[in-house]
């Protein structure tokens, strides 16, 4: 017979490692690519599938509030979910000196939608910074059946992105 005082250790630790590894699963995991870092909402996606035919700027992910289908080509006949939300960040490698390159700000907004010129559809924004020496775009799309929060959960997980020195 197990005294109480062991059995309540041995379920004390079991209690320890079930809440540990909920919690590692319940947590998004971080993707990484060229120097790029972000950690997308629970449930959401992160690709490096093409969003669109563009190679300069190069696309270095897609994180999306749904599953884009393989091979959308949103510079073509795709018109992205009207309950979505995608952003497509892209660099402008190497970086081309001059242009309205400002700094990147502690948080993003939701800039002005509207039509772009590679992208279908006519609920695109266009962000621009510079960090490290490095110069991005980020094209966001809002679909017309968007939340509000899928838009937050959107602009927290960009604010987030982590940017290394090429």
């Amino acid at each position: 017979m197990i005294p109480w005082i062991s059995r309540l250790g041995i379920w004390g630790s079991f209690l320890l490692l079930l809440t540990a590894s909920v919690a590692t699963a319940a947590a998004p995991p971080v993707f990484r690519r060229a120097g790029i870092a972000i950690r997308p909402p629970l449930g959401w996606f992160v690709t490096t599938e093409p969003l669109n035919g563009i190679t300069d700027p190069v696309q270095r992910f897609v994180v999306s509030s749904y599953r884009v289908p393989i091979g959308a080509d949103a510079g073509g006949s795709y018109v992205p979910s009207s309950r979505g939300v995608v952003a497509q960040l892209t660099e402008e490698a190497p970086p081309i000196n001059g242009g309205p390159w400002p700094p990147r700000r502690a948080h993003f907004t939701l800039p002005r939608l509207g039509r772009m010129e590679t992208l279908d559809g006519n609920r695109w924004g266009e962000l621009l910074f510079r960090e490290h020496g490095r110069h991005f775009y980020i094209f966001i799309w809002v679909g017309r059946h968007a939340t509000t929060t899928q838009v937050g959960l959107l602009l927290r997980a960009l604010d987030g992105i982590q940017i290394r020195t090429p």
